[in-house]
């Protein structure tokens, strides 16, 4: 059965927009957790707006979680590791120079961690339905990339094994995560497109890691592969994709009442 529209913002932040859930809800009921998972220019945002849409169209309350800019210790957090030479590279698909990458990745692990606790478990007892438009398996799979690139003769499996045992205090597993399939070339034309390449050394380098994150990402997803939701993007048009996301959710949705486990347990 769905619930009616209650007026939930339609994009939060980690430090914004928890509100308390209708007054009838008892007994610590959490929503669903929806994760869009890709690599860079798979259409993550574009697609977790139009599905949001169509979910609170069904009758559902809805959050879609975007991080934009984050106050405080965390805003300062993500400042430093935007700027630090902890991943400073060429340009020409490599490090400037030696790259700390255990520091790095802890450093972002530290950050998620503070948006799983602080962010979507606020949101999951608020909302039927929490969308997250840039996936939470993608940071597992971003640090696997960047740990097994720095230490190439380490054993992937057990470089993702210690990560698992790492978040596993605090990481949110989703409900359903939706993964857009899209190959690396087409994901890497279309982020030039978006002007995330074309000359920007930062950017060109995203564009050059891109064939080892979208292993890593498999890697990490084949762990879920009962879970994952894998919706073909290609070439079709984003609402094509977000009706095919939405049908297919919905039908998760009506299939069982919304648990009343605490956000993140199974």
């Amino acid at each position: 059965m769905t619930r009616a529209e209650a007026g939930m913002p339609h994009t939060t932040t980690p430090a914004t927009d928890v509100h308390a859930g209708p007054t009838w809800r008892i007994a610590s009921p959490r929503g669903r957790l929806v994760t869009i998972e890709g690599v860079w220019g798979a259409g993550k945002t574009t697609a977790a707006q139009l599905v949001g849409a169509r979910l609170r169209r069904a009758g559902f309350t809805v959050q879609v979680i975007h991080y934009g800019g984050e106050p405080g210790s965390i805003g300062r957090l993500s400042a430093f590791l935007e700027r630090s030479p902890l991943r400073a590279r060429t340009g020409l698909g490599g490090y400037a120079m030696p790259h700390h990458s255990t520091i790095d990745v802890l450093l972002r692990l530290c950050r998620e961690a503070h948006h799983h606790v602080s962010c979507f478990r606020p949101a999951l007892a608020a909302a039927d339905v929490v969308l997250v438009d840039h996936g939470v398996y993608s940071k597992l799979a971003w640090a696997l990339a960047v740990l097994t690139e720095t230490a190439p003769d380490t054993d992937p499996a057990r470089t993702l094994q210690h990560l698992r045992a790492v978040v596993a205090p605090w990481f949110c597993e989703p409900d359903v995560p939706v993964y857009l399939d899209t190959p690396w070339p087409l994901a890497r034309e279309r982020a030039i497109a978006r002007g995330r390449g074309g000359g920007d050394p930062a950017a060109i380098e995203r564009l050059l890691f891109l064939p080892r994150y979208t292993a890593a990402y498999r890697q990490v997803l084949a762990g879920h592969k009962d879970q994952v939701a894998r919706v073909r993007v290609g070439l079709r048009a984003a609402g094509d994709v977000a009706e095919e996301i939405t049908g297919r959710l919905l039908g998760v949705l009506r299939a069982a009442p919304l648990s009343a486990t605490a956000p993140g347990g199974r």
